[in-house]
Parts: C-alpha cells; structure tokens; sequence
C-alpha cells in the first residue's frame, strides 16, 4: 500500500470521529505539552478512543511529541503539541484604507504581515481582488510543504456571519449582500469566514491581548467610526444576526477630522488652518497639535474623547464587563485621550460597574483584527464540522501528495 493511501486511511479513521478528534485538537491547541492520559482526563472520552485518535493524528503529522514530562510515579508520559508549520490560514483586516493581511501557522503566529493601500469606496471585485494579491504574496513565505487550511477576514461593515456578507454597510453601498465568503473560496479553494473587524478585535484581545483572563470584556475600536467587540462568558458574542456590538451612528475620527475642519476655517493662520491647508490631515495630525499645545485641537480631542466616554459609560451599565480595553486610530492616540475617557466613563457609569473595572488600551496595536482573523479560521478550520476537511488537507501533506501549496 502507498504511503498517500496510508496516510489517507489514517486520516478517515481519525475523521470518523470528528467530534472527537476536534476537541483533542482543541485541547491541545490551547494547552500546548499535554499528554495522553492529561487529555482523557480533561476530556468525556476514554483512554482508549484517546490513544487511536492521537495516533492517527500523530501518524498524519498533525500532532508532534514534546518529549518526556516529568515522571509523577510512573512510566514518564510524553507531551503533545500541534505541529504549527504543518498547514497554515490566511488572515486580512480591511480596513477604510487599507488592508493589513498575514499568513499565520496553525498557532496563529504571522509568518509575513504585508500592508497595502486600499479603499473601500471601491467596487467589491476591485477591492478583493486587490486583497486577494496581497494574501497570495503572503501565502509564499509559509513553510514549503505546508498546506492552506482556511482563509479569515474582517471587514469594517455589520456581517451576517452564517453567509459571509455584509449587510447595509456605511461605507458603500456596493458592498450591501456582497458574498464575500463565496468569492473568497472560489478564489482560495478553501473555507473562508468572514466576520466584523472590531468582533475579530475582541477575539484577538481576549486570547493573547488585553482581555486574557477576563470572562466579560468590551473592546472599543475608535477610528474612522466607533464599534464594539464583545466577549461574554468567554466567548465572542455576535448576536441573533451577527451585528451585536454595532455603534455606527457613534462619532469617531471622521467626525473628528470634520468638526476640525470647520474649526481650522475659523482661525486663519493658526496650525489647524495651515495643516488643512497642506492637504487632508490624519487624526494623528491632531492629536500632534494637541500634543504640541494648541489649545483648539486640544479642545476637538477632549470633546471627542467625552462624547464617545459617554457612549462606553452606558454600554459598561448594559453588559457590566470587567475589562474595556481602547483600539484604533483614535483610540491609540496618547495617554491624555484615554486617561479622558477613563474620567467620563468612571463619572458616569453606575458604581457597581465600574468597582473593579479595568480600562486599558490595546497591547496588539494595528495588528489585532489581522490576529483574530487569524484566530477565527482556525478556531473553525479545526471545529468538528469541518475538521474531515481539515485533516485531508493536512494528511495528503504528510503522504507528499497532491496540491500542498492550495
């Protein structure tokens, strides 16, 4: 028999369990170093279902030995982990102007992060295909054997996450019902899902970022507008239809930028009017002036970090998370913007709320929706309804088989 046929039919065992096989994986995504007996104990399943399944996963590749743990007694016990170069996602945030993609092993580490300019105001092919370029310059620094599991994305829009698309987005209308899964899929040949950016923010600070460790977490997301992520029992909250966190009618730095223009028409002369005068600013331009001492630039951030302090002070009443943590543009702006933020939110949220609350900016930086993109193709790459599909990519891998760049 082959070796391809070996491989396949040890992958077909272990996928006839996917359930199974799934929360094994899961496990030991989460827990790197377990063992056998460590995974039966922290499982439903037997020792015996454990030891078939970890062979096929090992004979497959995708598991890996750590080596001997430390003996308790007995016969030492080697460690489990999953072997992160075998197969790999690509990951991309959209943004208004941009897009920040990566291709990331199976531990959700950046291989290569790429950024390109891209606006949204652009046709859904134009952009995507654009997009799909700058994933595809990605894809040529994984590993040589290794194998695409998946795609994820986020987009600055409300996404019906069953469908992948997006619904009434304020950014173009173009974009309304768009199917960017399909297209993403027909392009790839792989599963892709599609989520919104700050949803995949929150993911991503919940995991390896500021919310790790808290059950209930709010992540804000201040830039061109304001949106929210939440994280509720330890799992990212999306609601009915997928829009649950969605602050759009929140002024964020376009209103911002707006109102500076109108203030910099008013005083001639003065460094708002000359820095409207050189070309479109950014927020950062702002936030410099306001840094530098001007004091109506000073005056536009203090009002902008009050109004949207405002906003989070009643979401914190609504949900009562433990930890909001601030991101985007604005959001990173400096230390005055959030220490103003903490003010109106503590003076306005109700006492019990705000105890023990945690208010912290993003330690993920510009990189956070790419990371949880990432994290969300390979929480559903390796979920059980598509773990079979999974497993083949990465078995037919280990046999030397066909497609392995697909």
């Amino acid at each position: 028999m082959s070796q391809t046929r070996r491989v396949g039919d040890q992958a077909q065992g272990a996928a006839g369990a996917d359930a199974a096989t799934s929360e094994i994986v899961n496990l030991v995504r989460s827990r790197p170093g377990l063992s056998r007996t460590e995974i039966a104990a922290d499982t439903a399943l037997s020792k015996t279902v454990v030891n078939h399944r970890v062979q096929d996963l090992l004979a497959a590749g995708v598991l890996t030995s750590t080596g001997m743990l430390p003996s308790s007694g007995g016969r030492p016990a080697k460690g489990l982990r999953l072997a992160a170069q075998k197969g790999f996602v690509l990951a991309a945030e959209l943004g208004m102007t941009h897009v920040r993609a990566a291709a990331a092993d199976l531990h959700g580490r950046p291989l290569r992060v790429a950024e390109e300019a891209l606006d949204m105001a652009g046709s859904p092919e134009v952009v995507l295909k654009a997009l799909a370029a700058v994933m595809a310059s990605c894809a040529r620094d994984a590993a040589p054997d290794a194998r695409l599991c998946g795609i994820g994305l986020g987009v600055p829009a409300p996404v019906e996450f069953t469908t992948g698309r997006t619904v009434a987005p304020p950014v173009n209308p173009d974009w309304h019902e768009f199917p960017i899964k399909d297209w993403l899929e027909r392009r790839f040949g792989v599963p892709a899902w599609v989520d919104n950016e700050v949803n995949l923010m929150a993911l991503a600070e919940s995991r390896i970022g500021a919310a790790g460790g808290h059950d209930n977490a709010l992540v804000i997301k201040i830039g061109a507008w304001v949106g929210a992520g939440l994280i509720s029992n330890g799992m990212l909250h999306r609601g009915a239809q997928g829009c649950a966190g969605s602050l759009v009618s929140m002024a964020g730095g376009e209103e911002l930028l707006h109102e500076a223009a109108i203030v910099a028409a008013k005083h001639p002369g003065g460094p708002l009017h000359t820095l409207f005068a050189a070309g479109r600013p950014r927020v950062e331009d702002i936030v410099r002036l306001a840094e530098e001492g001007d004091e109506p630039s000073s005056l536009l951030l203090r009002e902008a970090a009050e109004n949207i302090g405002r906003t989070i002070a009643v979401c914190v009443d609504f949900f009562n998370p433990s930890i909001v943590v601030i991101a985007g543009g604005l959001g990173a702006s400096g230390n005055q913007f959030l220490a103003r933020v903490r003010k109106v939110v503590y003076g306005n949220a109700l006492a019990l709320a705000t105890r023990d609350l945690v208010i912290a900016p993003s330690p993920l930086g510009p990189d956070s929706g790419m990371l949880g993109a990432a994290l969300l193709a390979l929480d559903q790459a390796f979920a059980a309804e598509h773990f079979a599909d999974t497993l083949e990519r990465l078995a037919v891998d280990a046999a030397g088989g066909r497609g392995a760049r697909r």
